[in-house]
């Protein structure tokens, strides 16, 4: 029974060990999981539905137009003077002094020149162009995220380099301390590399805390808690599958934003042009009060009116054309403004197809620049342990070899940097 009991406990352990092994790693996400995840997390995603939920409201206020308008009204009043009979004694008549009515009015609205289907269809363009603003402005976050995204390749790129520099030193330390020891050699060798160290370690811990803010600004982006970690997994496949396009794309938020306002504009001047056709309506009232209809009559009566009624603005001054005036102005300068955006873009995709290119033919050299310099620094490491140079001479050279290979991964992620904000400006979301 004991050994029974001590293998359930056993077998319970190791199921909890390996379950808080699991919950304790942190996912690992590529820059398209990022920037999928920070465009359904961020908190302006929600602001979509409002706007929609907002504009249904607004338009369901609308459309009550088409339905019957009751209105109930009351009244009670005393005057001074009313009509009467000019004759005196049992015979005379006149309405009361005091007053009392109670109505209820009902209004039909029949024709108004189709102003109410306009005005719903002016709430529903206003409300999806609002919905269109916050996609252009969830889009601008795609650059925030691409800038986090490589800084941090960029510096855990320096971390390793500065790690196998770390060790050149480290192991080139253990050398010239034994030489010095034997007296073969001044102390102060030792001393340059002892303090080349230190800087490494206080290099180390600046990159440490620049990655660590880069992950934190990801994560508020992402409006996540919980711990991730990034990978660079469809980077470097990137740069060989990448080609460039001729033409220029109108995939970007911002062209359906342009679209848009030209469509409420257009809607807006239609409803300008409905404003100067008559309105007709039907109307009833359905009443009791002292006197009635009947002025005359100083008894309570029940009465009721059934009629139409139009109205027409016939003549306002030109204001209605001015109005189509200025909204026609308004739609020039959302050409202009659309006009600027895509020279803007141009601009923009030119300046990265030249870092490309650039970085392209720097990637070529660097191969050769990494291998003359590691033969510089293994000439130099051969002759400080003969004593021919000092440390301070061997540690120029291994910099330059150190600056050399960094130099080549700074250009390797600043071209797939360069690749995918050419897609960002061209409007692709993919980054494979």
């Amino acid at each position: 029974m004991k050994m029974k009991s001590y293998k359930k406990c056993a077998l319970f352990l190791m199921c909890f060990v390996y379950m808080n092994i699991g919950f304790g790693q942190n996912s690992i996400l590529s820059l398209e999981q990022i920037q999928e995840i920070v465009q359904q997390n961020y908190p302006l995603v929600k602001g979509k539905d409002l706007l929609r939920e907002q504009s249904g409201l607004s338009v369901e206020n609308l459309k009550t137009a088409f339905l019957p308008q009751l209105y109930a009204n009351g009244k009670m009043s005393y005057q001074s003077d009313v009509t009467s009979s000019p004759l005196a004694g049992p015979n005379s008549f006149g309405a009361p002094k005091e007053q009392i009515s109670l109505n209820l009015d009902v209004e039909q609205l029949i024709y108004n020149g189709g102003r109410i289907k306009s005005q719903v269809k002016l709430e529903q363009l206003s409300a999806e162009l609002e919905v269109i603003d916050l996609e252009v402005r969830m889009y601008e976050l795609r650059e925030r995220v691409n800038d986090a995204y490589f800084s941090i390749l960029l510096l855990r790129q320096s971390k390793q380099v500065l790690e196998e520099k770390r060790k050149s030193i480290a192991a080139r330390l253990q050398q010239v301390q034994s030489v010095v020891k034997n007296g073969v050699m001044p102390a102060f060798n030792s001393k340059v590399l002892e303090s080349e160290l230190l800087l490494i370690q206080q290099q180390e811990k600046e990159i440490e805390f620049a990655e660590r803010t880069s992950l934190e600004s990801l994560a508020e982006l992402m409006n996540r808690i919980e711990k991730f970690d990034i990978e660079a997994i469809g980077v470097k496949e990137e740069i060989g599958q990448f080609k460039l396009g001729n033409e220029l794309s109108e995939e970007r938020p911002e062209y359906k934003l342009f679209e848009g306002q030209n469509l409420l504009l257009d809607e807006k001047m239609e409803i300008t042009r409905k404003d100067r056709l008559p309105v007709i309506s039907a109307f009833g009232q359905l009443g009791y009060g002292q006197p009635g209809y009947n002025q005359l009559n100083d008894d309570f009566d029940s009465y009721y009116m059934l009629g139409a009624k139009l109205s027409w603005n016939i003549f306002d001054w030109k204001s209605s054309k001015r109005n189509q005036r200025k909204y026609q102005l308004q739609k020039e300068i959302v050409s202009t403004q659309r006009s600027s955006f895509q020279k803007n873009q141009m601009v923009e995709l030119r300046t990265e197809v030249n870092n490309i290119s650039k970085f392209k033919i720097l990637l070529e050299q660097d191969d050769a620049i990494v291998c003359l310099q590691e033969e510089v620094t293994k000439t130099s490491s051969s002759q400080l342990d003969n004593g021919v140079i000092t440390s301070s001479d061997y540690l120029e050279d291994l910099n330059k070899e150190i600056q050399a290979k960094l130099n080549r991964e700074y250009h390797q992620i600043q071209l797939s940097q360069s690749i995918a904000e050419y897609k960002r400006i061209l409007g692709k979301t993919e980054i494979r």
